[in-house]
């Protein structure tokens, strides 16, 4: 009775949301102030491979709720695939060896672009960037656009991306990365559940049958990014195969993205799907 109860009072959620652990403005602690103060029920902090956020946090957050969570990067067929982890175990041998090679292999990334961004002639340091990341010194690309807009090289984030740093620009190279399969795996090795993020911005919709028959365990159905038919179609095919449905609005909190953190219009169906998600998560967690 104490599950149901727990599990039946989660309405307002979002288990999408990003921290200065990886890429996001706000610290874990002011980001679990902000979603107290708007009265959110469920959240999840899911940076970019990477869980320090979780040791920056109180184990006891009441009223709030928090499964935890990473955003994990994979390859399938070229091609980036998002996969947020909900409920692994952060001390997980697999998973620390992922999310340690993903951690060098950023840095090595990030020097490479700068080594291109001074062919072009835009002279910036390693260590105005690192100075953007978190204690982790987890380096992504939104780092770099971010000194590229301090230098005055580009007016705002979306050009630094658009003339220099986004796939397959000037001064893009490629991050290390590990399959979809092998994601998945490790998320499973590590007790969690394997979510396909925002499944709309697939560089092809077929690819989540494939991903069905890997393994993963349920679909991100709302995103700011997506439209209500894709929401609609996501829930479709998770329904018809028993997946987990979840929602969250990819917070980061900088003034480039005005979607702000409290509005995920959960349906329902959503938010059924995710009481029984995080009802699985205590009981494994028991």
């Amino acid at each position: 009775m104490m599950i149901v109860k727990k599990i039946n009072d989660i309405s307002r959620i979002n288990l999408h949301l990003h921290t200065r652990a990886s890429d996001g403005a706000l610290t874990p602690a002011q980001l679990l102030l902000q979603a107290k103060r708007i009265g959110l029920d469920l959240i999840s902090i899911t940076d970019h491979d990477t869980m320090a956020a979780y040791k920056q946090i109180p184990e006891n957050t009441a009223p709030l709720r928090i499964v935890p969570g990473i955003e994990i990067s994979s390859l399938h067929k070229g091609n980036d695939v998002h996969i947020l982890a909900y409920g692994c175990d952060s001390d997980n041998k697999e998973l620390k060896e992922l999310t340690d090679m993903y951690l060098a292999g950023r840095r090595d990334r990030a020097i490479k672009m700068i080594a291109l961004l001074e062919d072009l002639g835009i002279s910036i340091e390693l260590s105005e960037v690192v100075a953007m990341a978190g204690a982790q010194e987890l380096i992504v690309r939104p780092h770099i656009a971010q000194v590229l807009v301090q230098k005055g090289f580009v007016r705002n984030k979306n050009e630094a991306f658009d003339r220099y740093i986004g796939n397959f620009k000037p001064a893009f190279v490629a991050k290390p990365e590990q399959s979809v399969q092998d994601v998945v795996s490790i998320i499973h090795a590590a007790g969690g559940f394997a979510i396909i993020a925002h499944p709309g911005k697939l560089a092809d919709p077929a690819y989540i049958e494939e991903f069905i028959k890997m393994g993963i365990d349920g679909l991100e159905a709302w995103h700011p990014d997506h439209y209500q038919y894709q929401v609609d179609d996501f829930i479709e095919i998770a329904q018809k195969n028993g997946l987990y449905i979840t929602a969250g609005s990819d917070f980061h909190g900088d003034n480039e993205n005005t979607q702000l953190f409290d509005m995920v219009p959960a349906n329902e169906i959503i938010l059924d799907s995710v009481r029984k998600l995080y009802g699985e998560y205590l009981c494994r967690k028991s």
